[in-house]
């Protein structure tokens, strides 16, 4: 009959008898190359398997495109997953269920035909204000406030805040700072981070709540899109701004690189202190340039007139403007800004302060001379709790 074409082959029979999991389970042992990392081999069981039991399928002809896409929606619109999040998920599946095929186990992958999600890298998550940020942690528990600030002073990443232990922490000496373990970080590198006011004054207070036989900083965990969603609710924070763009816990990465972006940071060392592997990565995709101090930058722009005035009365070429004397109110001293977006706090470099003035004789300032000039907290980052 199977020759006919009347009953369909052995194996597939075999397989729309035999329990879904079971089906995954043995993939993951024999179908995975044999070189994959632990975390590869780690997600592609506990994601699909995520899908599976929460879809209800028990067996492969359970499976239909509609009841993945349902499960999407939910967790795309209601739990508040990127999209390359849930494309990650898909694919993982898609993998597992392209193999079976292959091996003439199932006719057709029945999720073929689902498409991935339009990832908008960059447009779809904005970054929170300075305000935003002091109304959120000031509305929360203690415990939730000292996370959001650790993850907005450091740029850690949920995974790397969820496993970051005490005996990782450096509080003493002139530069506080987190020792990064290589197989936590998303570039598997490690390092040192330098640790900013705020960031320190919330794990002092987290090593005070603290158990004393925890291993780990965050002890209670970190907080899931639901409660996160609830704590901005709580604060008066809005979620999307008018652009459509969302705020989502990585949003506390993109604040940093905004805040180190607005008090101009040399670019190779804000891009060691995010950890990327590129400047474009820090400033193209991670700044929210809605943010920047456009007009602080535009006011030292110099106009046709005060220099024109300024070279006539001091027979200079390129005159110093700070001497003129009809300015344009442009080239007024600038007042204190007030602190309604990020990084207006974060009072600027003494550049002339560093060995040689520009970092020594090369004229390149690396973060080492940096914080031989100051712990990266010190005088540039100015604490919420100090805002004026």
């Amino acid at each position: 009959m199977e020759l006919a074409g009347l009953l369909s082959p052995k194996v597939e029979r075999d397989t729309a008898k035999t329990p879904l999991l079971e089906l995954l389970e043995n993939w993951v042992s024999v179908g995975l190359p044999p070189d994959v990392t632990k975390a590869h081999r780690t997600n592609s069981l506990n994601r699909p398997s995520k899908i599976i039991e929460e879809c209800e399928w028990r067996y492969v002809r359970d499976i239909t495109a509609q009841s993945f896409e349902a499960w999407r929606v939910k967790y795309h619109r209601d739990i508040g997953w990127t999209p390359k999040t849930l494309n990650d998920y898909l694919s993982h599946l898609r993998t597992f269920l392209e193999w079976m095929a292959e091996r003439g186990m199932i006719g057709f992958n029945p999720l073929k035909s689902v498409k991935l999600l339009k990832n908008h890298k960059g447009d779809s998550m904005r970054a929170f204000t300075l305000d935003e940020l002091a109304q959120l942690v000031e509305a929360v528990p203690v415990y939730r406030s000292c996370l959001y600030r650790v993850a907005a002073f450091t740029g850690l990443r949920r995974k790397e805040l969820k496993t970051l232990k005490w005996n990782r922490v450096n509080l003493s000496g002139k530069c506080p700072s987190i020792e990064l373990e290589p197989d936590k970080t998303k570039n598997r590198k490690g390092g040192t981070l330098p640790l900013l006011p705020d960031a320190l004054e919330a794990i002092q207070a987290l090593r005070e709540l603290a158990p004393a036989d925890t291993e780990l900083v965050f002890f209670e965990g970190v907080t899931q899109m639901t409660r996160f969603r609830k704590d901005l609710e709580l604060a008066g924070v809005a979620e999307f701004d008018s652009r459509g763009r969302g705020l989502v816990f990585h949003t506390f990465r993109r604040s940093l690189a905004t805040m180190l972006s607005n008090v101009d940071v040399p670019p190779r060392v804000a891009m060691q202190l995010m950890r990327h592997a590129s400047m474009n990565q820090t400033y193209e995709v991670y700044t929210d340039s809605n943010l920047l101090e456009i007009q602080r930058e535009l006011e030292k722009v110099p106009t046709l007139k005060s220099s024109l005035i300024s070279s006539l009365s001091t027979g200079k070429t390129c005159p110093n403007l700070s001497k003129g004397g009809n300015e344009h109110p442009l080239h007024e001293k600038p007042q204190e800004p007030e602190n309604k977006q990020l990084g207006v706090t974060l009072s600027t470099f003494d550049h002339d302060s560093l060995k040689g003035g520009n970092g020594g004789p090369t004229g390149i300032r690396t973060l080492d001379t940096l914080l031989g000039y100051t712990p990266l907290a010190g005088e540039r980052f100015r604490p919420l709790s100090h805002r004026s």
